[in-house]
């Protein structure tokens, strides 16, 4: 292989060493003399980019060291003269400008030193992701509803949303409107240049079937008496089915589940007529009763898909809406997501506009980047596709060259967008200009291993038998081992077993399994593949209990699975609101209560107050270690770990500075953690989880049973380049022929997704594979599509319990030594205590102590929230309306700004003066370490930029009769700020202003 060919495709199958190719190419460019800036290798994961660059570096370094391995790499490269460690010198220079990233790494990249000029004006690009990316989301959900709720322009917003949700009405407007948005958001910014609802049943509507079914209904029951019925309970049953049909209503779901109206339905979709019925036996019904039957399921078929199309454009005006407060609250002012980020790269394919836009940073970049590399590139979307199309052109048909490499049977990322069908798209592209190789030899898995591999996925007769057309998009190569795998020191087993019972059985056979190879006392790693989430947690706990050390592979949400994470972020709720009084309750009920009533007093008040001092102190982490601390003794090791998560999460939180304790409580609400697979002995994980990983021993303790694909799925379809719906039932899309068409295709891609999963479950093993299935069902029919039946029938199982396939001998796992514990291993790190090398406080904490005229409660703090939530929705109100919430806070507030001696504070006048709201600020000011947050800051600016005049105006809802008296208690905490300003800007004049809205009065302090 040309590893330096200038435009190369390679195919690679599961364990054929792309990495290792990927590497090679990236050195072969560096020690041809190309600068490593002007490479750029993207994958899919940052663990994935992380692995790339140390197998770039790593070879490197053994070339340089090395003259034996040296002299291979320059042969493998065809390079007789290159000199390793030059370009190995080379690389580290340029690590910090090489790009070796992630997609949406590499696309946030270029929006970030491109904004500008890709269209986006509204403020500094900022990437939302993960907890905040989700609080987002929520903010615009409640004030989309809220403006709705008092605005009279929402009226057509509620009337398409209740129309969206026909057949829904059940479910809760927050739960319908999220389950939009997560659904089809993304899919609306890329498909806006569809037809959503196309009207392709122009003459029926929705209406037509209440109207019309009682006359078709008498016409049919008239003509019963005609049919010649072949057994005797015919004549009945059709009557009652009948009465059925006719009080079907629109959009409820299916009609009946009777040999009748399969049997009906099957017929009308065939166009056959004299209608072919079935009860008990087979009869025929045709005449005028039988044409007005078929007519009656005709027109409530096309009913049903006038709703969907409905529906469908119902949900359009649903989601332009979201998105349109999307643009206005966050893309406008520079914040968007991966998903945004990628349909901005895309833009330049929708508009001329665009496209001149992007020319101008494509020129930019085209001389920044000429080498480019994309790996998985089976994982790689079209709109990611779209976004690097200028770039790859560029590079792959002037100065540059183009690597890419994937696999078309490891695409089992189709749900988040990936598209196996590019690589076609990319050898149809560029023709004769790329060369295309193939890889089928692993160096992963054992010749045993690949025997199974082979047996199943190879039988390619088998798969057309089960899947039909679907297996015509399979392509398959015979695998083979490296030659040092085939060796007797190399060889292993492959196993499939029927296990017979319920899922408790194949788990104790799983138990059974682990133990017979001792997994856990010899020096080897196993995975554990199940295909969902729920059943990693269930698997992972089962083994858990039976003593095996285990650890799942994917995310789990600390606030939500432990009893100690669920007090934490109460806790925390608590804090943020509290009048809050369940999470005060959960509180009460757990540990926690006691221990916090001895440290800080029996009223909430005292307790609230002083836990607020110590997070003004040690920030949210530190007063949360300190409440955990005095039950810590007492709990799990896995309540523990539940508390070491919240507060790395906290701390992590606290070093962004000016943190509050709502956006603290929303933090770890959503937190999610990812569990690494570490060193533990059993790793259970999802086959998405697995790609790309290997392991010595794989169990796959469940394949499934399950007719793939599942029809009930099937939610949206579309037609290339031309429309897009929701869909009617399933019994009303057999008998409308753009629903099957689009049905059969997305049948056919769901199937072939199945086959890859299967896939790559069988070959991330390297010397043992263990597949356990159920036994066939009594009732299951040969050519049941199922991964089960294809695996099943590939190994001519008998379905008798037992073993029913084996390649190999269990004696492998003699020649892995045991697990060898040294003693310092078994003893815990002892750390030596802290030392805080500089105090932390907050502003707002140096406040003096309350004095009795000033009044508290539960109550007032919470309206003093949500006044500062209304008055950070106020801009410059001379240049926009702010929308205020409709609420007693947002009523005053909009009272306060329409005043005029505060007017000067919401009014830029023309004035050259940056606004922020809500602004964080962290200062190491006097030996101790200042973190807060400033209602609302003004700069001003002079003709030159340069800072001049700063206006610190702090909000406060104080219950007090004067101003004076609010001036003398928050003197300290404005006189920080004032020297934290000074200290930012030392040649501007700093103004601090109170405002009191109880006053209605404002002075400088």
């Amino acid at each position: 292989m040309d590893i330096l060919a200038p435009n190369l495709l390679i195919l690679a199958s599961a364990g054929s060493g792309k990495t290792y190719r990927l590497a090679d190419r990236v050195i072969g460019l560096v020690a041809k003399g190309i600068a490593p800036e002007k490479i750029v290798a993207l994958t899919f994961t940052r663990k994935a980019a992380g692995e790339f660059t140390d197998s770039v570096l790593n070879k490197l370094a053994n070339a340089a060291d090395n003259k034996s391995f040296a002299t291979e790499l320059r042969m493998e490269l065809k390079l007789p003269e290159a000199d390793f460690s030059d370009s190995l010198e080379k690389v580290v220079r340029a690590l910090p400008r090489f790009t070796l990233s992630t997609m949406d790494g590499f696309f946030a990249k270029v929006v970030r030193g491109f904004q500008y000029e890709l269209g986006l004006t509204g403020g500094k690009f900022d990437l939302l992701e993960g907890p905040r990316a989700k609080a987002a989301m929520e903010s615009i959900l409640f004030s989309v509803l809220g403006e709705t709720l008092h605005d009279q322009a929402g009226d057509d917003f509620l009337h398409a949303f209740r129309r969206a949700i026909i057949g829904k009405e059940e479910q809760g407007v927050m739960r319908c409107l999220s389950d939009f948005i997560d659904s089809w958001q993304k899919r609306y910014r890329s498909s806006q240049h569809l037809q959503w609802g196309p009207d392709f049943l122009p003459g029926i509507k929705i209406e037509d079937w209440e109207r019309q079914k009682q006359g078709l209904y008498e016409k049919v029951f008239s003509g019963l008496d005609d049919i010649k019925y072949t057994h005797k309970s015919q004549r009945e049953a059709l009557e009652k089915f009948l009465l059925e049909f006719r009080d079907h209503t629109i959009s409820s779901g299916s009609i009946s589940n009777s040999n009748f109206w399969n049997t009906l339905v099957q017929t009308c979709a065939d166009n056959d007529f004299p209608l072919k019925l079935k009860h008990h036996k087979e009869f025929i019904f045709g005449g005028p009763a039988g044409e007005a039957l078929r007519d009656m399921v005709n027109l409530a078929a096309g009913c049903e898909m006038v709703a969907a199309l409905l529906r469908t454009r119902a949900l359009h005006d649903v989601i332009a809406k979201y998105d349109s407060c999307c643009e206005k609250q966050l893309r406008q002012r520079g914040l968007l997501g991966f998903d945004d980020v990628k349909v901005l790269m895309g833009e330049w394919a929708k508009s001329e506009d665009a496209r001149l836009r992007r020319e101008a940073v494509d020129f930019r970049l085209d001389s920044r980047y000429e080498h480019w590399l994309l790996d998985e590139f089976q994982d790689t979307s079209r709109s990611e596709w779209i976004g690097l199309l200028p770039l790859i052109d560029e590079a792959a048909t002037d100065h540059g060259s183009l690597f890419i490499v994937g696999d078309r049977k490891q695409a089992i990322y189709a749900w988040r967008g990936g598209e196996a069908s590019l690589f076609q798209e990319v050898i149809d592209r560029y023709g004769d200009e790329l060369k295309i190789e193939k890889m089928a030899e692993s160096w992963r898995s054992c010749p045993e291993v690949l025997e199974l591999v082979n047996q199943v996925c190879g039988d390619t007769t088998t798969l057309r038998e089960i899947f039909g057309k679907s297996a015509d998009l399979w392509e398959w190569q015979k695998h083979f081992s490296a030659p040092k795998l085939a060796t007797p020191a190399g060889r292993g087993e492959a196993r499939v077993e029927v296990v017979e019972g319920e899922r408790d059985a194949r788990l104790a056979r799983l138990g059974e399994i682990l133990e017979e190879l001792g997994i856990g006392k010899r020096e080897m790693t196993c995975g554990v593949l199940v295909r969902t989430n729920d059943l990693v947690v269930e698997v992972a706990d089962y083994l858990r209990a039976a003593g095996f050390d285990v650890i799942e592979e994917g995310r789990r949400q600390p606030s939500k699975d432990s009893p100690v994470g669920i007090v934490l972020e109460h806790l925390l709720r608590w804090l943020a609101n509290p009048a809050d009084s369940y999470a005060w309750e959960v509180i009460e009920m757990s540990p926690f209560a006691q221990s916090l009533r001895t440290r800080f007093g029996e009223s909430w008040h005292q307790i609230w107050e002083g836990l607020l001092d110590r997070v003004s102190q040690v920030g949210f982490a530190g007063m949360a270690e300190e409440v955990v601390d005095a039950c810590w003794s007492g709990w799990s090791d896995f309540g523990r770990r539940r508390a070491g998560d919240i507060i790395m999460a906290l701390a992590g939180l606290d070093n962004q500075g000016g943190t509050t304790p709502q956006r603290a409580a929303d933090w770890i609400k959503r937190l999610e953690v990812a569990q690494s697979p570490g060193i533990a002995a059993v790793q259970v994980m999802t086959i998405h989880k697995a790609k790309g990983l290997g392991f010595d021993v794989v169990v796959i303790p469940e394949v499934p049973k399950v007719v793939v694909p599942s029809s009930q799925n099937f939610d949206a379809a579309e037609k290339n380049g031309e429309w897009i719906t929701q869909t009617p039932p399933r019994w009303a899309r057999d008998l409308i022929p753009e629903m099957r068409q689009a049905e059969t295709e997305w049948a056919m891609g769901q199937q072939y997704e199945a086959f890859c999963m299967l896939y790559v479950a069988l070959t991330r093993s390297k010397r043992g594979l263990y597949v356990l299935l159920e036994p066939p069902s009594k009732t299951q029919a040969a050519e049941k599509t199922s991964l089960s039946n294809w695996l099943a029938t590939s190994i001519c199982s008998n379905g008798l319990p037992g073993v029913v396939a084996q390649f190999g001998s269990p004696d492998w796992v003699e020649a892995i030594a045991p697990t060898i514990i040294k003693k310092q291993d078994l003893m815990p790190a002892v750390l030596p205590v802290g030392v805080a090398r500089r105090s932390r406080v907050s502003p707002s904490g140096m406040k003096q102590k309350q004095d009795s005229n000033i009044s508290n409660s539960a109550t007032g703090m919470v309206f003093g929230s949500d006044v500062h939530a209304a008055f950070e929705m106020v801009g410059w109100i001379d240049e926009v309306n702010p929308i205020l919430p409709n609420n007693d806070a947002g009523s005053l507030v909009a009272s306060l700004v329409a005043e005029s001696k505060f007017c000067l504070f919401f009014q830029r006048g023309g004035r050259a003066v940056e606004l922020f709201r809500e602004q964080a600020i962290d200062a190491a000011l006097d030996g101790e370490w200042i973190s807060g947050i400033i209602d609302r800051l003004h700069l001003h600016r002079d003709e030159s930029g340069r800072v001049t005049r700063v206006e610190v105006i702090d909000f406060k809802t104080d219950a007090v009769n004067d101003i004076c008296s609010l001036s003398e208690r928050y003197s300290g905490q404005m006189n920080t700020y004032r020297k934290v300003i000074e200290k930012a800007y030392p040649n501007a004049k700093v103004e601090c202003i109170l405002l009191s809205t109880r006053c209605r009065e404002w002075m400088v302090v």
